[in-house]
């Protein structure tokens, strides 16, 4: 009778750890349920005091520490915000038939220069102001009389902007000066590559982030250089493809790289299962497909999102994607934002690589995304 009665107790007991385990289950399964997507249209994923939205842009993503705001590619123009994280203004340019450079990232400064002139982002509206004098396009001038010129601009100049693109027919970089607040195009001389300084990794045909010098004539960037962010885990600045070219730079050593961007909040994958497919079900192993859920852990306050990601295999086992980053500003500058932002990529479906001839998974930016103060108001 006791042996019966023991057993009875050992089987409710089993039985009421199962439940229990089923319920934490289901309580679990539902909780992923509840987890939105960053570009759904109609919900927000928020926390108490803080959400995550959509903005019109892409890498970089660059802060004024003077005036608190951020500044962010958008095709070839800018979209700027104010410390709140609202969009003051966003201009595309790429209506702008005479574009050169977009932003001139290599410097960290907020102009867009074009053959005509320069947009002006850093005001509360932008601002077009065309060249005073273009000088030397047709590589006219004498050594002697383009160091004349040149020595005679610089030293008048609050703003010296070395461009980093060249055209191949001329070989002449372009150098910016704003003089009394009116801007000049000088060219350089044809072929003058060795006056120019920039880090080892350059390639003239290549888009580099890297501020350019001229000889012993640093840039001049008054009180508008920006800074980049940082996503500190995984040590990778906001700069354009995530360039680790910051620490690569020969001609200066970078604020960037001397400040602290250590964070206590974090970005994880906290779960990941099958995600259907051209009308596959989900049960189904049949692709490396995958829908990711994410915990993002932020000034004490959790929200919570799904996205498409994939596994792929490398050497002998699966990885999972993990293309997401979360880009904050130093530690002694958090006090005047309570801003950040997510960089998010999915997968967009599948093409064959004209490499291998087999079907690949396509990744895409799907876009910037803004973690910022609920406004309450």
């Amino acid at each position: 009778m006791k042996i019966l009665k023991l057993k009875k107790i050992t089987l409710i007991i089993i039985v009421l750890f199962v439940s229990i385990s089923f319920i934490r289950e289901q309580i679990s399964l539902k909780k992923l349920e509840n987890f939105k997507r960053l570009t759904s249209p109609l919900e927000r994923v928020r926390s108490k005091n803080y959400e995550i939205t959509s903005i019109k842009g892409t890498l970089p993503i660059l802060y004024d520490s003077i005036k608190n705001q951020f500044y962010l590619k958008n095709e070839k123009g800018l979209t700027k915000l104010d410390n709140q994280g609202n969009v003051m203004f966003s201009d595309d340019l790429s209506s702008e038939k005479s574009y050169i450079s977009t932003l001139d990232y290599n410097n960290f400064i907020p102009f867009v220069f074009t053959s005509q002139g320069v947009y002006d982002f850093s005001g509360k509206e932008l601002i077009f102001m065309p060249f005073e004098e273009k000088l030397n396009i047709k590589n006219e001038l004498s050594n002697s009389n383009f160091k004349s010129i040149f020595e005679e601009n610089y030293n008048s100049a609050d703003l010296v902007v070395y461009g980093n693109e060249i055209e191949d027919e001329t070989a002449q970089f372009r150098i910016y000066f704003r003089v009394d607040n009116k801007w000049i195009l000088l060219l350089s001389q044809k072929g003058d590559y060795n006056q120019f300084k920039h880090p080892e990794t350059y390639n003239k045909n290549a888009n580099t982030t890297a501020q350019i010098d001229y000889s012993k004539f640093s840039s001049k960037f008054s009180n508008k250089r920006l800074i980049a962010l940082k996503d500190s885990q995984r040590g990778l600045y906001s700069a354009k493809e995530r360039d680790r070219n910051l620490n690569n730079y020969s001609t200066v050593v970078l604020k960037e790289s001397k400040l602290d961007y250590k964070t206590t909040n974090k970005l994880k994958m906290v779960a990941i299962k099958n995600n259907s497919y051209y009308g596959l079900p989900d049960w189904m192993n049949h692709t490396f497909f995958k829908l990711a859920y994410f915990e993002l852990n932020y000034k004490n306050e959790q929200m919570f999102f799904k996205g498409n990601t994939f596994k792929y295999r490398e050497v002998s086992s699966e990885v999972t994607n993990k293309d997401f980053y979360l880009y904050e500003l130093p530690k002694g500058m958090r006090n005047k934002t309570k801003v950040a932002f997510l960089d998010i990529r999915n997968y967009t479906g599948i093409a064959i690589d004209s490499r291998t001839n087999y079907l690949e998974p396509q990744i895409e930016n799907t876009g910037i995304f803004i973690i910022k103060p609920i406004n309450k108001n």
